[in-house]
């Protein structure tokens, strides 16, 4: 589907918004509450820019985790790391492309307001959902790890004092079957209340490996949650949260494409012009769904964690208290190269282990003031044990040397195992000062302060036999303030004008990546956003037609960029700060349901950005280029449509499609290392009895079967190329109690 004909179905119709439920729907659209400021606002009313969806929302639309929310929110990115259960996240254009063990990211995700911090293992939590909030913008005053980005918060189903319980089951193309459940409710009346929630999902992989016949990109992974509400007294709520969960799938396997030199820089091409690696291969036949793999990737994934929130309801004031621990344990074999070839195949291995610590007061009944104050605290213990097999097929046996080991020329297998220590403390606060019935002003502040202790080694491993390279012990500290003041205008009770000015800081640190040179570990400083948003919230014909805009410019200083250095021919990954960057964006986004039971949504988003000053120290100067995974226009639309069939319940129609311009996966802007147009076409349709408690439904995801490649990384003469899942459809059965 090229551009023309997705503006077209944009222009036509329009994403869902608020699904009508009933054959009585109602025709003003559904208020939708958000905590983004810690406590609970009609999202109308909230000075930022947030995309909301319920938990209904969510089940509608077929949002399973948070990589399909980039169909949904404007200008929101997920680069595909490693493994099923890793992603790098970009919003605005903001993010870092580093898939390292250590990167912290520029977008947070909270889980029931728990920072998770492990570059993997973040998406276990997104099931059995109340609903998620994507905060556009810098995060620099209330939440938890300080984000030049911006923020994703999930919420999962609390406990309810009253019996409920849901359940879905899905089977879909490559044997996709998908359990997921909940259920709970009162233990002790009025004092204990319990809700535990599930899901499995196993699914056949879609890549064929030619070389053995077997499918690869399967899924095989589980997640459970436990929560115990107690109340001993009216004034005070304990929450004990208990979650796990693993995956024993493949690792993401790849596509190959050959560089077009040999391992001596001499061009290397066949007979068709068709590049080759250095070993001669290429893979020819145009098809994502096939390659050739000697090394089919597995993951080894277990996450749990735990949190006690604790409320106390004070005079004119409450407390809250979230104390919470996650950890990860990660193995994943990957195929590198994408190759028949014993190239590079990677083996990563990490274990972080983190704490947390968050006390907010805040208060309850200001008329004239609302203000919160707290601090939060964040320790995180990562252990790393990850290795390359470098070149092996270039291996040379003599009789001095039976293995061909040839570390002095990068052939062998080199381990890079380091620990890191993260110690963050920060406070901070913020009031709504309202200086009249219609104008209120928002001051916050957050002071900073992080530590940072690296010890890394590196050395070729052959059978015992140890050639060290690195071995380095360091530590950095880092400290910021940031903070936002923003006015807001209540021009009337349907229409909400801001302006706002806001700053966000990411944290420096030390690059992750294999080294056997120290330069490339050198530690790169913090990076700090300074955000200048203006922006209106309104609503129309009594409710029924929702109007939300915002405009945005972003300075971006020592902003922190992950690159391949291509220049010794064996590529290697580099993390350093660029001097400055700039971004301009305008979203709106249109919500209108025109007669009841039907739902028409476009959201739109232009993006303008450049670094103004950027070298790389090796004699590139990209100044002036696009930074990555910034698209200069994105939009998605479509309609939701309830049709009523009296006593046999209600048929509903769901269609959305979303459409994304040209992205560049590395700051020099090759076309090589990017992607053109990308389109999305989704598609429901579904029965529900008339109580709504039981519905089956027909999706599909990705209809018109597009497939597209969402990062690029150059490997040793070829480069590995990661596309996305091909056109899935199947059934779906819902039950639900309340």
């Amino acid at each position: 589907m090229n551009r023309s004909a997705v503006l077209a179905v944009i222009s036509s119709v329009s994403l869902l918004a608020v699904p009508a439920m009933a054959q009585n729907a109602p025709t003003q659209l559904e208020e939708i509450v958000v905590t983004a400021q810690r406590r609970e606002q009609n999202l109308q009313q909230v000075p930022i820019a947030i995309s909301a969806m319920t938990a209904e929302m969510l089940a509608q639309s077929g949002v399973r985790d948070p990589r399909d929310l980039q169909g949904f929110v404007p200008n929101l990115q997920f680069q595909s790391g490693t493994a099923a259960t890793t992603s790098i996240i970009f919003l605005r254009g903001v993010g870092i492309g580093d898939f390292n063990a250590n990167t912290t990211g520029a977008v947070g995700v909270y889980v029931d307001d728990v920072f998770q911090g492990a570059t993997s293992g973040k998406l276990f939590n997104v099931f059995d959902g109340d609903g998620i909030e994507v905060l556009r913008g810098p995060q620099g005053t209330l939440y938890g790890r300080n984000t030049t980005g911006g923020a994703i918060r999930f919420s999962s189903r609390k406990p309810t004092d009253e019996f409920a319980a849901n359940m879905s089951m899905l089977y879909g193309r490559y044997d996709e079957f998908r359990l997921e459940g909940g259920i709970g409710g009162p233990i002790v009346d009025d004092k204990v209340n319990v809700r535990i929630a599930g899901l499995y999902n196993q699914r056949d992989g879609w890549l064929r490996n030619r070389a053995t016949g077997n499918d690869l990109n399967d899924l095989d992974l589980w997640a459970a949650r436990a929560i115990v509400d107690f109340t001993p007294m009216d004034t005070l709520l304990l929450r004990l949260t208990v979650h796990g969960g693993g995956n024993r799938g493949g690792a993401r396997q790849f596509q190959h494409r050959g560089q077009g030199v040999d391992f001596f820089g001499d061009p290397a091409f066949d007979a068709n012009g068709v590049p080759l690696d250095g070993l001669g291969y290429a893979d020819t036949d145009g098809n994502e769904n096939a390659g050739d793999y000697n090394v089919e990737g597995q993951e080894d994934v277990d996450v749990f964690g735990a949190s006690l929130f604790g409320r106390l309801d004070l005079d004119g004031m409450t407390l809250t208290s979230i104390t919470a621990y996650e950890e990860v344990d990660r193995s994943t074999l990957e195929d590198t190269d994408a190759s028949p070839n014993d190239v590079l195949t990677a083996v990563y291995i990490d274990e972080p282990r983190q704490w947390s610590q968050e006390l907010r007061i805040q208060s309850t009944d200001g008329e004239s003031l609302d203000w919160i104050l707290g601090a939060f605290y964040f320790h995180d213990d990562l252990d790393t044990d990850s290795s390359y097999d470098l070149l092996r097929a270039l291996r040379v046996p003599t009789d001095d040397n039976p293995t061909g080991f040839d570390p002095a020329n990068s052939i062998g297998l080199l381990r890079y195992p380091f620990t890191q220590t993260t110690e963050s403390v920060a406070v901070f606060g913020q009031t709504d000062f309202r200086l009249g019935e219609t104008l209120t002003l928002t001051t916050g502040l957050r002071y900073t302060a992080d530590s940072i202790d690296f010890e890394y080694q590196s050395f070729f491993d052959e059978l015992g036999f140890i050639v060290p390279v690195l071995d380095i012990d360091d530590s950095e500290d880092f400290s910021n303030l940031s903070g936002r003041l923003a006015l807001s205008y209540q021009a009337s009770d349907d229409m909400l004008l801001y302006a706002s000015v806001s700053s966000g800081y990411n944290s420096g640190g030390f690059p992750g990546a294999a080294s056997t040179d120290p330069l490339q570990l050198k530690p790169f400083d913090s990076e700090d956003l300074y955000a200048y948003e203006a922006g209106i919230k309104s609503e129309f014909m009594d409710r029924r037609l929702r109007f939300n805009a915002a405009a945005f410019y972003y300075d971006y200083q020592d902003l922190q960029v992950f690159i391949y250095d291509v220049s010794t021919g064996i590529p290697i990954q580099r993390k350093l700060n660029a001097g400055s960057g700039e971004i301009y964006g305008l979203e709106a986004d249109l919500t209108f349901r025109p007669t009841s039971g039907l739902d028409l949504f476009l959201s739109m988003s232009v993006l303008d950005s450049e670094y103004k000053d950027f070298a790389d120290g090796l004699g590139n100067d990209f100044s002036g280029n696009k930074l990555v995974n910034a698209p200069e226009f994105s939009a998605t639309a479509g309609l939701s449509y309830t049709h009523p069939l009296g006593d046999a319940g209600s048929l509903r129609a769901l269609l959305d499609g979303s459409y994304q311009s040209r992205v560049y996966f590395t700051p020099a802007n090759d076309r090589l290392y990017g992607e053109s147009d990308v389109t999305m076409l989704n598609a429901r349709l579904a029965w529900a009895r008339s109580d709504g408690r039981i519905e089956v439904a027909l999706w599909g995801k990705n209809l018109t079967d597009e497939r597209w490649v969402n990062f690029i990384a150059p490997i040793i003469t070829m480069d590995q190329l990661n596309y996305n899942d091909p056109q899935t459809y199947g059934i779906e059965l819902s039950y639900r109690t309340d």
